[in-house]
């Protein structure tokens, strides 16, 4: 039988079955069954994970899947030491950003994980002041990029390549 779970959802909403506990009873099945699907293919359930957190939060990240990411940098700092995860805490970031503008929708964990994005990337190269202007600079204030987030996108690009 070819029957998706899409084409199943879309017959029960046209029966009028689709009430918000019948979907929240839905929900937590699937959520079970993706708990197996993270034990056995992680790569194709942080996949469906990124994509749904980008459809509910609109391409923005909360403080898990921030802490997620950042916790998956790893980079070699200007001591020549191998570091991973965060270099700044969010709330070093906000008082090193204050006065800085940002579009409207940023959240504090889409500053979090550019600011340490950038950092893991250059801080070779550039000081922190650098990087803190840098980051603001490519990841807020690209003007040709679109509507979304571009660290959303940066980092969404970055995992679909892995």
């Amino acid at each position: 039988m070819k029957y998706t779970f899409k084409e199943m959802l879309d017959d029960a909403k046209r029966a009028g079955l689709t009430s918000d506990k019948v979907m929240m009873r839905s929900v937590e099945s699937m959520s079970e069954l993706l708990c197996l699907v993270k034990e056995e293919h992680p790569e194709l359930y942080w996949k469906f994970m990124r994509e749904q957190h980008g459809i509910m939060y609109g391409n923005h990240y909360n403080e898990a899947f921030a802490m997620f990411d950042v916790g998956m940098m790893r980079y070699i700092d200007r001591d020549g030491k191998k570091c991973e995860g965060a270099h700044w805490t969010a709330e070093q970031i906000e008082a090193s950003t204050r006065m800085m503008g940002f579009p409207a929708g940023t959240t504090k964990w889409d500053k979090y994980v550019a600011f340490n994005a950038f950092y893991s990337d250059l801080c070779t190269v550039y000081n922190d002041e650098q990087i803190i202007k840098g980051a603001h600079k490519f990841y807020f204030e690209d003007q040709d990029w679109g509507d979304t987030t571009k660290i959303w996108d940066y980092v969404y690009c970055k995992n679909a390549m892995v």
